[in-house]
């Protein structure tokens, strides 16, 4: 099985189950966890609940682990990144579950923008200040993207879906947990009314770079978006408010549950340090977010026209993660 299976696999286990049983040892870092699926998971035409997930965890570097079902170690996989979403007492499940939904994320990542470290930083288009000359730069750096791509002619066809003018969607997914989920609702609804003037609206061109989707593609119809997961490229505002404003409307795309990851993308020049302040303000300030987005949510950061572009967890804290190959 390759390391691909591995983590998709992996990926469905954590996130349909629950612990019951967690050891730690903290001198060396070996951890074993018991899981319990909350719904039947299908392992070789047999249908499975339990689970143990064994490795070792080697704090703010990279974790291992191995799958155990019944007696049987079924696969290892080492060099996972090593996500911490609440700090460093964290408890172990939730650094494992987190730090295995950011591999899968990354597995995800389009690959258009698995090449981004490919292109040079002047070639982006967040530094046009002029709209039209902006709509330009973005058609044209979408191109440079193809190039880099393994196979750009995958590309040709579906790029049309790739560049996305609104996140129409939103409002849909806004109406759900108005009609289903009051509580959540009132949450997100008090944060939207607290960030409603920063919002930019259709008119703004400073808010002008589009939402993008990103979507699993097929050869055979290259045309169409499945499983879609948007991203944003955004940033030609370094206001913090704008900030808040994007990240808000992300944490509300991560929480629907037909999105499997959604991936926030940063490709201005903004600094770590900067990210990680805007995101503390933003938590305390009370404002809406989810879980999922705590275990799902990346950053893409280019600091500087020469700097490799740089991966942030959801706490803007730099993440090692192995791009594995699909």
């Amino acid at each position: 099985m390759v390391d691909s299976q591995k983590i998709r696999f992996l990926n469905e286990v954590v996130s349909k189950s629950r612990p019951q049983n967690v050891d730690y040892t903290p001198h060396n870092g070996r951890f074993c966890v018991l899981l319990l699926a909350l719904q039947p998971i299908d392992w070789v035409s047999v249908q499975q609940r339990d689970f143990k997930l064994t490795g070792e965890l080697k704090e703010n570097e990279s974790l291992s682990v191995t799958l155990i079902v019944g007696s049987e170690a079924i696969f290892s996989i080492s060099d996972l990144p090593y996500v911490a979403p609440q700090g460093d007492r964290t408890p172990i499940f939730q650094i494992l579950r987190a730090s295995i939904c950011c591999a899968y994320g990354a597995l995800r990542l389009p690959y258009l923008h698995r090449n981004i470290r490919k292109i040079d930083g002047k070639d982006f288009p967040l530094a046009k200040t002029d709209s039209a000359q902006r709509i330009n730069s973005e058609a044209g750096f979408m191109k440079r993207l193809a190039k880099v791509s393994s196979d750009a002619k995958r590309h040709i066809k579906a790029r049309a879906v790739l560049v996305h003018p609104a996140s129409s969607r939103l409002k849909n997914i806004i109406s759900y947990y108005k009609e289903y989920e009051t509580g959540t609702y009132s949450q997100i609804n008090a944060s939207l009314e607290a960030l409603k003037s920063f919002a930019p609206d259709r008119n703004n061109v400073e808010g002008g770079t589009p939402d993008v989707f990103a979507w699993d593609y097929y050869s055979d119809d290259p045309g169409e978006a499945y499983n879609l997961r948007m991203a944003v490229l955004n940033a030609n505002s370094k206001a913090k408010e704008r900030f808040w404003w994007d990240y808000l409307k992300l944490n509300i795309f991560l929480s629907d549950s037909e999105y499997d990851a959604a991936y926030y993308v940063l490709m201005n020049r903004w600094q770590v340090p900067v990210i990680q302040k805007w995101i503390a303000e933003y938590r305390d300030k009370g404002y809406y977010e989810s879980q999922r987005a705590q275990d799902y949510l990346l950053f893409y950061v280019k600091a500087s026209e020469k700097a490799p572009v740089r991966v942030l967890n959801s706490q803007g804290v730099p993440v090692k993660i192995k791009m594995i190959p699909r």
